[in-house]
């Protein structure tokens, strides 16, 4: 507010009034408040009544600013909501969670990273732009392409491009995805002191709504049990649980054979100089784990154990040479016949040979690896194997002793448990024309019953040991290298870290991999990455890495609330984030919460406010976008 004065031609008088500015349709404009008066009408009380009343102004202005006045709104009963027909959507309505989401984007630097390389392309619209429209979508509204772009109106970012400017978009990002990797790793060290030094590794597939099969989308073992052409995805993922980096592989591709190419993209990208890989049991192969010690680093594999040779089952269940340990972890003696043991493990020392298929297809011996294998049991391990068996054995046995020409030919379900007796009903030898018997197969039952709650793990870590002086001798004391994290001994093939490694730390380190487990679930359910809508490979690689970067922003939203909401509960916050248009420049808030009001106070968010004005959003939205 300001006083403006006006001198009338007629009486040549100055006419003083109070002004204020406002915006309509982006454009400033003026309106008169008050009518002060002419000036001579005070001259006997103020010896400068322009400056006296240029003093009021200033405290008006300031005590307005300091009350919250409510917002007068004419509602019309019979006015119509502006509905668009076309987004099916209540265009009134936008949404201001999407504010968290580009703090995120650009405190990692992502619109640098696109503008940096859109000012080289022959494009007229703003790929960065684009860009930040399918992150935004595919956290808060996951679909399709058309449905992300008719989506664009309810946010305050400005979108100005057309659809084809996505579809276009789609086959320039993949070009930048190795950069992008890397760039997205330096600002993960950068700003959250990432640990490269331990990567868990899976693998998961992504399933496409289409008959027939291609070059890269094949069928295979899906996941979700579909009979549709799918792609295999490996994806790295660190001890904190934010993801390192990905590919994607044609969906008959075996899990197995994932690892090497995945492992050799891993070092390029981090150029650490020892790794340790931790993978589940799809990963134990020679020829994985040869490519890890030749290339000096560690691994921390489990094994099948129901896979594995009679020799190693009978170790398994052999009592011998196992420590237990009570639910606190307390040790407990094997005079101890009452106290419930939680776990229980012991350790096996090998060096074995395993071998390696070459770039000629043979298979090559790598002598004297050194390893040691774990044997772990868990009550809850073994609680749940025997819970998840139990419906399997209901139904074999009902199925058991049914007459049947059907020869039971696989090991899935209920069939597992199972076998085919075929037999003459007069000399009990197989005919041509014989009857065949189903029977329950207990031996079977028996032996899975005496693994349940045991798996293997098998690592090439280890810790410190106790030093040998000269003579031979062991001193006590530990052999340490206080500049070096870990060190390869080339004669053992292990990874020695500087510390101190126990079997249960092995142990510890491996159950990490629950992390990428929950990774793969929130890209599936929260981010809806499958089924995928796009057909060309380069915009099916333009989808998943649209989806990597929401999948990483969405783990950093977790970390900034404290890890106190799961992915689900914040993504539903951020969409339920909207406001109301209630006039051309006042915003009422419709949603509020816990979760929202965490990332106020995390982040610097103005979530919360019950009225804003669209300044006041746009200044939110810009404080965003600047470096913290």
């Amino acid at each position: 507010m300001y006083v403006k004065t006006l001198i009338e031609k007629k009486s040549g008088r100055t006419l003083m009034r109070y002004i204020e500015g406002y915006r309509e349709k982006g454009k400033v404009k003026h309106r008169t408040v008050e009518r002060i008066g002419y000036v001579d009408e005070f001259t006997h009380l103020y010896d400068d009544p322009i400056a006296h009343f240029k003093e009021v102004a200033k405290q008006k202005t300031a005590e307005k600013r300091a009350q919250q006045k409510a917002v007068t709104i004419e509602l019309m009963p019979d006015a119509l909501l502006p509905f668009d027909t076309e987004t099916q959507s209540y265009d009134c309505v936008k949404n201001i969670g999407h504010a968290a989401i580009s703090q995120v984007f650009h405190s990692l630097e992502l619109h640098t990273f696109f503008d940096r390389r859109r000012k080289y392309l022959d494009i007229s619209y703003n790929l960065t732009a684009v860009m930040k429209l399918l992150v935004y979508e595919r956290i808060l509204e996951p679909g399709s392409k058309r449905a992300a772009w008719l989506g664009r109106s309810k946010y305050f970012d400005k979108m100005d491009f057309d659809l084809n400017a996505v579809y276009r978009s789609l086959s320039i990002i993949p070009k930048y995805r190795d950069d992008l990797l890397t760039h997205l790793h330096q600002q993960m060290v950068s700003q959250y002191d990432r640990d490269s030094t331990v990567l868990f590794y899976d693998v998961t597939n992504y399933y496409f709504e289409i008959d027939q099969e291609d070059s890269f989308r094949r069928k295979g073992v899906s996941k979700e049990h579909r009979p549709l052409p799918i792609v295999q995805m490996g994806l790295f993922m660190d001890s904190a649980g934010f993801p390192v980096t990905y590919d994607l592989f044609p969906g008959n591709m075996n899990d197995c054979t994932t690892f090497s190419p995945m492992s050799q993209q891993v070092r390029k990208q981090l150029d650490v100089k020892h790794l340790i890989f931790v993978a589940d049991k799809a990963m134990m192969s020679g020829t994985n784990i040869a490519e890890v010690i030749t290339n000096h680093n560690g691994y921390v594999f489990s094994k099948s154990v129901r896979g594995a040779s009679q020799q190693l089952k009978d170790t398994v269940r052999d009592p011998e040479g196992y420590l237990r340990f009570d639910d606190s972890g307390k040790p407990i003696s094997f005079l101890d016949t009452e106290t419930a043991v939680s776990f229980m493990y012991k350790v096996l020392d090998e060096v074995k040979d395993t071998y390696v298929s070459g770039a000629d297809g043979k298979r090559k011996k790598v002598k004297g690896v050194g390893h040691y294998q774990i044997i772990y049991w868990s009550a809850k391990y073994a609680q749940r194997a025997r819970t998840d068996r139990a419906a399997s054995v209901e139904k074999a046995i009902v199925a058991s002793h049914s007459q049947s020409k059907a020869v039971i030919d696989n090991n899935h379900g209920k069939n597992k448990y199972l076998k085919t007796q075929v037999f003459d009903p007069e000399t009990h030898e197989r005919i041509e024309g014989y009857q065949a018997k189903t029977v329950f197969d207990a031996q079977k039952l028996e032996e899975d019953e005496s693994l349940d709650g045991f798996y293997v793990i098998e690592t090439n870590v280890m810790g410190l040991r106790s030093y040998v002086d000269e003579r031979g001798h062991e001193t006590g004391e530990l052999e340490h290298d206080f500049h070096k994290p870990q060190r390869w001994l080339p004669d053992e093939g292990m990874l020695q870290l500087n510390k101190v490694v126990t079997p249960l730390d092995i142990v510890e380190m491996y159950h990490g991999l629950w992390k990428i487990e929950q990774t793969f679930r929130i890209t599936k359910s929260d981010l809806n990455a499958r089924p995928v809508y796009v057909s060309r490979e380069d915009r099916i690689q333009a989808h998943f890495l649209t989806c990597f970067i929401s999948l990483l922003i969405m783990r950093i939203l977790e970390q900034e609330a404290g890890h106190e909401y799961s992915s689900e509960k914040i993504r539903n916050s951020l969409k339920k984030a909207n406001v109301v248009e209630l006039n051309s420049t006042t915003f009422k808030t419709l949603y509020y919460d816990t979760v929202l009001q965490r990332l106020k106070k995390q982040c610097s968010i103005e979530f919360g406010k019950n009225v804003y004005t669209r300044d006041a959003i746009k200044k939110m939205l810009a404080k965003t976008k600047k470096k913290s």
